[in-house]
């Protein structure tokens, strides 16, 4: 019967291989972000801060984090300063930058890092 309808056949048979992807790439994905911790020196230990309230740290909201999580620079290094029970501080800030590749611009997003991120982190930068 199948090889009397080779396009519907061709159909049900791609049909069914992207379902299957799909469904993999997905299971993957959330396996790989609910079920292993993140690979870092003691995930349990790391917090994220927050200023909730009415005078926040800083207005420029991005994909770094929410307006409740931006904090000014001078804001990160008083509580970089200020005795607190926390091992070590960090700070990231996403940045649109302008770059050339072989000649070519190009604009892109970078990560801006404070000096402490890897060592708080454990880890060490890939390059740079």
């Amino acid at each position: 019967m199948l090889l009397k309808t080779p396009f519907v056949t061709a159909i049900a048979v791609l049909s069914l291989a992207l379902g299957i992807g799909a469904n993999a790439a997905i299971f993957s994905m959330f396996d790989q972000l609910l079920w292993h911790p993140l690979p870092v020196r003691e995930p349990s230990r790391l917090v994220n801060l927050s200023a909730p309230g009415p005078m926040q740290g800083s207005t420029s909201c991005n994909d770094a984090g929410g307006c409740d999580e931006i904090f000014s620079y001078a804001m990160f290094r008083d509580l970089e300063r200020a005795q607190t029970p926390f091992t070590g501080i960090a700070a990231h800030r996403l940045q649109s930058v302008s770059l050339g590749i072989r000649n070519e611009p190009m604009t892109g997003d970078a990560m801006l890092v404070s000096g402490s991120y890897f060592p708080v982190l454990g880890l060490n930068a890939a390059a740079g």
